[in-house]
């Protein structure tokens, strides 16, 4: 009876032990082996995860910034930087100009630069503001690439033209018919694979590689799918409806503020009677509202809402906290657009309206990144400056654009379009010269 009651003792400690612990040993192990397998399952996603971000997509939509080469260090490196990044620049002025000279499709335009704006508005960091970069990159590696090779063509094409011309049953006519069909087959496949291989601009140069990248994906059997995941993923990051959704409430909210004193401000056709104070008080409604419509401009690019439009109260807080650096970023704004007005004198052909937009865009583009930047500045800042250092540069900016709607009285007499250039606005609305 002894060792039957030492017995039972052990075994109700034991059992006492495995509940102190909480699980019995074979549970406890599969536990182990479960969370084990979790690890490396969520390990496992983890890389693939890691793997898909890291991988850009044919089109180049890696949009992960790259260090700066330093020019003491890897000047070869560096040269390189400095011609992609100036190629990339004007692609992007090119392709806003584009866009600009079409009627309609000129309001995306203004959409993609208050993009820009609102991104340098809210980080603070200019180079925020070339969100198009990379794709006016890929587009105007396609344009050069795919014009280099049509111009050969072409003249080709032109000889063979002249030769039927002269002498159209002649043997070289013939050779010079069937050289330009050859050509042009060769080059269209060329081109077919360049672009398929992403449009890069050296994907133009390199036909023999992209021959061999074409049988590879041909033997993969998913090449149609990939180009059209890569071909919709493009055309998703230039976020068309968004833009162009963006530059319609732009354009409003401009209209909100400056259609009644325009209307006034054009209302006089003589210098005599009751058409000189209409006028007069246009001109001082003008006034007043391009002394804060830049910055309630830059509140709605960068919140994206359309009541950022009636903020004043917010308006009159961030020009005290920075009121130099508005009175800077107003005189490079408006400065620039007395500029542009000159370029509306005489209307172009509608053909060549896209290279009077470069000028517009080249100028345009800087003045609302700096007007961004003192933005952001503003923001960031809490404390106020003196009020005499206040009131000096609120008179100042009063003063500035006084002048420039003085100026702009003059600009319906000299432009093409009469007393509908004093609507336009370059640096608020379209950037368009007509």
């Amino acid at each position: 009876m002894v060792s039957n009651q030492i017995l039972t003792s052990i075994q109700a400690e034991s059992l006492q032990e495995t509940n102190l612990s909480g699980e019995p040993e074979d549970k406890m192990n599969m536990n182990s082996v479960r969370s084990t397998d979790e690890d490396k399952m969520q390990t496992t996603a983890e890389l693939e995860e890691g793997s898909s971000t890291k991988q850009p997509n044919r089109f180049g939509q890696n949009l992960e910034s790259k260090p700066i080469p330093r020019p003491w260090r890897t000047p070869i490196k560096f040269t390189g930087w400095m011609i992609q990044g100036l190629f990339g620049l004007a692609s992007l002025i090119f392709f806003l100009a584009v866009l600009a000279a079409i009627p309609v499709v000129n309001i995306l335009a203004l959409g993609y630069l208050l993009d820009a704006e609102g991104r340098v508005a809210r980080t603070g960091k200019i180079s925020q503001g070339f969100p198009l970069f990379p794709q006016a990159k890929r587009l105007g590696g396609i344009m050069i690439g795919v014009v280099l090779f049509l111009l050969p063509l072409k003249y080709l094409g032109s000889f063979a033209t002249d030769a039927a011309i002269i002498d159209p049953h002649s043997t070289s006519t013939q050779i010079f018919g069937l050289v330009t069909m050859f050509a042009a087959m060769v080059v269209f496949v060329h081109l077919l694979f360049a672009l398929g291989r992403g449009g890069s601009l050296s994907c133009f140069f390199r036909p023999i590689k992209n021959v061999r990248w074409m049988i590879g994906q041909l033997r993969s059997r998913n090449y149609l799918v990939q180009a059209s995941a890569s071909v919709r993923e493009f055309v998703k990051s230039l976020r068309l409806v968004e833009n162009f959704k963006l530059g319609f409430w732009g354009v409003l909210g401009v209209l909100m503020w400056t259609l009644f004193p325009t209307l006034l401000f054009a209302f006089a056709d003589s210098t005599e009677g009751f058409q000189v104070f209409v006028t007069v008080i246009g001109g001082f409604m003008l006034m007043l509202v391009a002394t804060w419509l830049p910055i309630l401009q830059a509140g709605y690019a960068s919140e994206g809402k359309f009541s950022a439009y009636r903020q004043l109260r917010q308006t009159r807080l961030l020009f005290r906290r920075t009121p130099m650096l508005w009175t800077l970023a107003f005189l490079v704004g408006y400065a620039l657009s007395l500029v542009l007005y000159l370029f509306k004198i005489v209307a172009p052909p509608q053909d060549g309206l896209w290279m009077m937009t470069i000028v517009f865009i080249t100028a345009i583009y800087p003045a609302r990144i700096f007007i961004a930047w003192v933005y952001a500045r503003a923001k960031r800042i809490e404390t106020v400056p003196h009020f005499l250092w206040r009131w000096l540069w609120s008179l100042t900016t009063v003063a500035l654009c006084g002048f420039y709607i003085f100026l702009l009285f003059f600009a319906r007499d000299i432009g093409a379009n009469g007393k509908l250039v004093l609507y336009e606005q370059p640096l608020l609305m379209i950037p368009s010269p007509f």
